[in-house]
């Protein structure tokens, strides 16, 4: 076994939750070159990965594309951590001889290696079961962390841009977009926890992309504080906003790819949460990996999603205070 293709073709912190599946491949086939179907969103988290040998960035609208490319790579084996049919159906159709995927969906036949797993209940770490998918090629491990792999270049670019904006060490970043993809506190509430940080003598960098400045603006604007707060108004690339992360104290967030970033780079996190009475977004299956980090979640089981707001904030800032004195 000479080549492995490892899709995963979504978002940042699911690419992440797959990293442990890439280093534990690598581990235990060394000489294998390792290469990652990915989305252009999250392409850039594998840069400088030392288990990565390449990496494919899917288009959708082109699938030709990766067809051309199956074909030309001649891979020995594919795990298909992000089980998807259209992929499936290419995997199969350039004739990959070794495809592992998961047994349960309508098709899995186009798969001759059928993993036994469901995601259905969330009853373990999104990590644990991209390692599942690889059946017989790995031995029983569980993932422990997330990787991403930073360089000092990076790391000191954030500094300055720290620096130059004015905000003092030890900062809080809160980002409270998540593009709808997670249960989120209000920007009104946000807003409150922010002007309450503050008052216990923080910096706050308010962080988003390019679609969440107006939240931001927001979010500032119904403060009744305007000293220590400031917003990230510049269009980073996702590696300069790791290396921004990489010099906060906190990161307070819904569960969003830039939670993950913070925990692979060992920056401590608090995450709201639905209750787990909403399987598909559980903190078992969705938290971060390998740092020191708070979940919050609301108390009642049969919550809306505008029950976030019900969160008591002394507790968060209680929780905040004990996870910044750790």
């Amino acid at each position: 076994m000479d080549k492995i293709l490892i899709s995963r073709t979504d978002g940042i912190g699911d690419l992440l939750l797959t990293t442990p599946l890439i280093k534990e491949v690598k581990a235990k086939y060394p000489a294998v070159k390792i290469t990652v179907l990915v989305s252009q969103y999250a392409n850039d988290l594998l840069l400088n990965n030392p288990n990565v040998y390449s990496t494919i960035i899917y288009d959708k609208k082109r699938p030709d594309l990766l067809l051309s490319k199956l074909k030309t790579e001649k891979f020995d084996t594919v795990i298909a951590a992000y089980p998807r049919p259209e992929l499936a159906w290419y995997f199969f159709k350039t004739g990959i001889p070794q495809r592992y995927g998961t047994a349960s969906r309508w098709y899995s036949f186009l798969y001759n290696q059928k993993v036994a797993m469901s995601r259905k209940k969330s009853e373990k770490s999104e990590a644990d079961y991209n390692l599942m998918t690889a059946g017989k090629l790995l031995d029983n491990v569980t993932a422990v962390k997330e990787y991403y792999f930073i360089t000092e270049k990076e790391k000191q670019n954030g500094l300055e841009y720290i620096k130059q904006k004015g905000i003092g060490s030890g900062f809080i970043i809160i980002h409270p977009g998540s593009k709808g993809s997670a249960w989120n506190l209000s920007e009104v509430v946000y807003s409150k926890l922010a002007d309450e940080i503050l008052e216990d003598g923080y910096h706050i960098l308010l962080t988003g992309g390019k679609t969440e400045k107006d939240l931001l603006n927001k979010i500032k604007n119904n403060m009744t504080q305007k000293n220590n707060i400031f917003i990230m108004n510049e269009e980073l690339t996702m590696r300069q906003f790791a290396g921004v992360i990489a010099q906060a104290e906190v990161l307070i967030s819904s569960s969003t790819g830039p939670m993950h970033i913070a925990a692979a780079l060992g920056v401590k996190t608090l995450s709201f949460f639905p209750p787990d009475t909403i399987a598909s977004m559980k903190p078992k299956r969705w938290a971060c990996l390998g740092n020191k980090q708070v979940i919050i979640q609301p108390k009642n089981n049969n919550p809306k999603p505008q029950d976030m707001d019900l969160i008591d904030r002394k507790i968060i800032l209680s929780k905040l205070k004990e996870l910044i004195n750790r």
